[in-house]
């Protein structure tokens, strides 16, 4: 959507002069569920925003209107208390809460938004809002927080508000993206590691199964609990341990982890090591390593921490065998959403004929495709 029919919309609704901001959606290209476990990560910020138009009113209320959704939040200054679980209002409320929270008195907002992100396609969708909300209300209330307080914001809005214990990996890449790279990011230490994504005639490609997860009412929650639960019978006997980032493999068998607990441990350890390699594979320009990493981690994802669905089993397993596809996995929190493809770029367009079909055959659903640029994190422009 353009700056000018955001602008409208914002002055069909408000008074006073808005500032525009956009945050990125973002891709990972390797390391899923890693993050709330302090591990590694492969992101990258893409060109799919989530949109303000916003300002201060003077009537101590915050009014949001979703041009999407075509619904309003009106809310009192002194009533920034969640709502249902699911409502996107908890992102605006738990942002402005919380910003208020930290020291800063609060004004009235005036808020127009908009977002080309897939909903439920794990494309983070709801980080790129919170990021760009509490990017826009450090710069006009001239808060002075750092882009890492905002991460912590816009993450604390979504343990607090809608009620899912995510890590910090989506809204780092909302927030710190770069044109044209994809980084490593430590989840603890928040230490960045920035590299070229020099795919030659290759590209990434996104397949939507299509398939909606609503985080916050599936296993995502469990699947952070089941990691706490293993850590807490390994520091029983390695007190060092404070994460799964810490496990070791021979800790899985003298501590007696087992079932669920044995699985997710033995994925994570693994994954922070898929992720690690991917980091020499790109600096090589190893396209062949790379795409075996991306297989082994959607067999990771579905078989040990068993957060894929048959419909992206489906994509993976039909890419197999292709020479124009080096690697596939799922990418997000999982249940649903998209598969990501090294795909040789001439084929793309067949590709998409050759699935279509049998997809549709198989799940009486149309995937949808997207293809995208990497793009610079979170910021005002006009």
């Amino acid at each position: 959507m353009s700056l000018n029919v955001l602008k409208k919309e914002f002055d069909s609704r408000f008074e006073g002069q808005p500032r525009f901001f956009k945050s990125p959606g973002r891709i990972n290209l390797i390391g899923d569920h890693t993050d709330y476990n302090d591990g590694f990560v492969m992101p990258a910020a893409i060109n799919r925003y989530a949109q303000l138009a916003v300002s201060f009113n003077t009537v101590k209320r915050l009014n949001v209107r979703s041009i999407d959704l075509n619904e309003i939040l009106e809310i009192d200054l002194n009533q920034l208390q969640a709502k249902a679980k699911s409502s996107w209002e908890n992102y605006f409320i738990g942002v402005l809460s919380i910003f208020g929270e930290r020291g800063i008195k609060l004004k009235g907002v005036d808020c127009v938004f908009t977002s080309d992100i897939p909903v439920g396609a794990g494309l983070s969708s709801s980080a790129a809002i919170t990021c760009c909300f509490a990017f826009a209300l450090n710069e006009m209330f001239e808060a002075g927080f750092t882009k890492n307080e905002l991460v912590d914001i816009a993450q604390q809005t979504e343990h607090r508000f809608a009620q899912v214990m995510c890590g910090n990996m989506d809204q780092t890449a909302s927030v710190f993206g770069k044109v044209g790279q994809v980084f490593k990011f430590d989840c603890r230490s928040r230490e960045t590691s920035f590299h070229s994504l020099n795919l030659n005639d290759f590209s990434l490609l996104l397949v939507d199964t299509k398939v909606k997860h609503a985080l916050a009412e599936t296993a995502y929650n469990t699947r952070r609990e089941e990691c706490e639960a293993a850590v807490k019978l390994i520091q029983q006997s390695y007190s060092e341990v404070s994460s799964l980032r810490d496990a070791e493999y021979h800790m899985i068998n003298e501590v007696g982890l087992k079932d669920n607990l044995k699985l997710r441990t033995e994925f994570v350890i693994e994954e922070n090591d898929r992720v690690t390699k991917a980091e020499l594979c790109l600096d090589h320009s190893d396209l062949d390593g790379l795409g075996e990493l991306m297989w082994e981690s959607h067999k990771g994802l579905s078989q040990k921490y068993k957060v894929s669905c048959p419909e992206l089993d489906f994509i993976v397993q039909q890419t197999k065998g292709l020479s124009y596809i080096k690697g596939a996995r799922m990418m997000g929190g999982g249940f649903g959403g998209c598969c990501i493809l090294l795909i040789q770029s001439s084929t793309i367009t067949g590709f998409k004929e050759l699935i279509t079909t049998p997809f549709i055959k198989a799940f009486e659903a149309q995937p949808e495709f997207y293809q995208f640029e990497l793009v610079d994190g979170t910021q005002e422009y006009s």
